[in-house]
């Protein structure tokens, strides 16, 4: 077709976002597979098991339920035997006591539920306090909220639980939202309850939103300390919301179910960002988390042993090629530092180890300022392929000191 080359620019949001480092991790492994390679990806936390049967079984179900058509468009604010489950499930597990019709909210997994609650509270040019290494998707959905971010680092010596003596108070000041995520993806760092005692104080003088990521609080691997919820805290409904995932405590990751739970207020405001954007999640998968939140529990009693499990076998195999690494207290991944020699090169140490062994980490400067010098590995193979990926890492001819 004749004529000017027709050409839409994108919006400066989206022009400015930075590389996203892990798309040259995914590039890696698409042409190593397109070659024939043999691959294990340890980089993405994409758990390798099923949901069990009775969810599933609630999901089937309600497909062919004649009392209600779940195929139609959804409420705003989710189904109310949903929000009803999610009390209950606070009640239980916590102690928290949470109105189901005003303080609970699902959601399509909370990576969109945290993008959204970003878009409620913060402008252009507004401070949030995202300490790193962190989860990546904080960055770019305040990014694309055209936020300034604050990174205060999270340290191995501090059991990577955030020193709020470490935020400037200019920083405090002008900050209007600080982002917490226990237990720590990627670090498998823990926190208690007067870390959160502590959290919540500075966030009511300094007037910023706290918000809670406890995506992994059914993957803590202390039987008789189980991570803590913010709203155990005296008056943290005031100041706090907190973001739950069925994706790895209960393996419905690609189900994208989620939820939030806070004070009314700010349940509200998301909630009226959310009916701008979509009309909540599919009802038969929200029968389905009602299910997951009120019947057995097995399933997250299972996944705890066989992380923890995971965890031992892995790092004992790494400590057998001469790799010093850490044996998680939490989670679905080991945190550890590259071999001393390899500076703080970690991309290119990863790179090193999957072109000569098809071994696939993550590289931690993909986590944050704070990352560099880390490579993070996912618990996400069995205990056959864990050998084989210790077989293969053995005969790379790798220099690991």
């Amino acid at each position: 077709m004749n004529g000017p080359e027709f050409l839409i620019p994108c919006a400066d949001r989206v022009a400015n976002l930075p590389p996203y480092v892990f798309a040259t991790v995914f590039r890696m492994k698409g042409q190593a597979l397109a070659a024939g390679r043999e691959v294990i990806d340890l980089g993405v936390g994409n758990p390798d098991g099923r949901a069990p049967a009775n969810i599933i079984a609630a999901l089937n179900g309600t497909l062919t339920d004649e009392s209600w058509n779940c195929h139609g468009y959804g409420t705003f604010n989710g189904r109310p035997e949903f929000r009803e489950a999610i009390a209950a499930w606070y009640g239980t597990r916590f102690g928290v006591e949470v109105d189901p019709e005003t303080e609970t909210l699902p959601l399509i997994g909370s990576k969109e539920g945290l993008a959204n609650l970003m878009r409620g509270y913060l402008n252009s040019g507004d401070t949030v306090i995202i300490p790193s290494p962190c989860y990546p998707a904080y960055f770019g959905a305040a990014r694309l909220c055209e936020a300034e971010i604050h990174e205060p680092a999270l340290t191995e010596e501090l059991g990577f639980v955030l020193d709020f003596e470490s935020i400037p108070a200019q920083v405090a000041d002008r900050a209007r939202m600080l982002i917490l995520n226990y237990p720590h993806n990627p670090t498998g760092g823990i926190c208690d309850l007067a870390f959160y005692k502590k959290a919540v104080a500075w966030c009511r003088d300094h007037q910023v939103l706290l918000v809670s990521d406890i995506a992994y609080s059914e993957l803590g691997f202390d039987p008789h300390n189980p991570p803590p919820s913010v709203f155990q805290v005296e008056g943290a409904r005031e100041v706090a919301v907190e973001f739950q995932s069925l994706s790895k405590s209960h393996n419905m990751a690609g189900w994208r179910v989620g939820f939030a739970v806070g004070g009314a207020e700010v349940i509200a405001t998301l909630g009226r960002v959310k009916s701008n954007v979509d009309f909540s999640l599919f009802g038969g998968i929200q029968m389905a988390a009602v299910e997951a939140l009120t019947g057995s529990q097995k399933i997250c009693v299972d996944n705890r042993a066989l992380y923890q499990h995971r965890g031992e076998l892995m790092a004992a195999g790494y400590a057998a090629l001469g790799w010093t690494v850490p044996v998680p207290r939490a989670t679905m991944y080991i945190w550890s530092r590259i071999p001393a020699s390899r500076g703080d090169d970690d991309f290119g140490f990863i790179t090193e180890v999957f072109e000569k062994s098809g071994v696939l980490l993550s590289p931690g400067s993909g986590f944050g300022l704070h990352g560099r010098g880390y490579v993070r590995t996912s618990l996400v193979a069995d205990d056959t392929r864990i050998a084989r990926v210790m077989e293969l890492l053995k005969t790379a001819d790798l220099a690991w000191e």
